[in-house]
């Protein structure tokens, strides 16, 4: 019996201590385990605050674009402000032409205006005047350039190919005639509408240059003849 009952002590024993074993190996695998799960606590707790410099880094980025796109659009405006006043100075920009000084001449001139006419042999010299207005005339005759434009001093001489109570014909005369390069406008006055070519600052000039365009082509376009028409001091 005293054997027997040794026996189950020693059994008892090892079991208890099998036990003992399993709780402390658990245990240990359990902190190992806690360990485990904080470091990935404290891995993700790191990726959120990583996460978080990003997207404050992001919005202060997205800001800053915000800031320059605004700025951008008021340098925008202001350039759209701005342009309309370089329309007076089209002339200017452009290669100082004569073929397009007269291209961008009106085609009709108020009867309303005081004209002077002015001449140069240098074009260029005419480019602050034409900077200043955009009612103006231009021909060029004998290698010199005639400006006429509002101004209180002088006079402007011109030549009137055609008169009509019909200022639509008129106009489609000046059209054909500018195509061929004739300096040619109209002036509506109260009942009739004038034909003219070229400006000059004297009668003699404007009688002179009726003498070299008496051509054909002219003469074609407006069906009248040189002997018909009529230097004159305009407007």
């Amino acid at each position: 019996m005293e054997e027997k009952s040794e026996i189950y002590y020693k059994i008892r024993l090892v079991i208890l201590v099998v036990i003992v074993g399993l709780l402390i190996a658990t245990i240990g695998w359990l902190a190992g385990v806690n360990g485990r799960m904080n470091s990935v606590e404290k891995q993700v707790n790191n990726e959120k605050v990583a996460i978080s410099s990003l997207t404050t880094a992001v919005a202060s980025l997205t800001a800053k674009v915000d800031d320059l796109t605004l700025k951008a659009s008021r340098l925008s405006s202001n350039i759209k402000v701005n342009l309309p006043t370089l329309s007076s100075t089209y002339v200017s920009i452009q290669s100082m032409k004569y073929t397009t000084i007269l291209r961008n001449a009106p085609l009709t001139i108020p009867s309303s205006a005081t004209l002077a006419t002015i001449s140069s042999t240098d074009i260029k010299s005419f480019n602050s005047i034409l900077e200043g207005t955009r009612i103006y005339e231009i021909t060029e005759f004998n290698g010199t350039y005639n400006l006429a434009y509002p101004a209180n001093f002088g006079m402007t001489y011109s030549i009137q190919l055609v008169s009509s109570p019909y200022p639509d014909r008129v106009m489609n005369l000046v059209k054909n005639l500018r195509s061929i390069g004739q300096p040619a406008f109209e002036i509506n006055y109260a009942n009739q509408s004038g034909l003219f070519v070229g400006v000059f600052p004297t009668y003699s000039q404007a009688k002179e240059y009726v003498s070299s365009i008496g051509s054909t082509s002219i003469v074609s376009i407006v069906g009248t003849k040189p002997q018909n028409w009529l230097p004159r001091k305009i407007p």
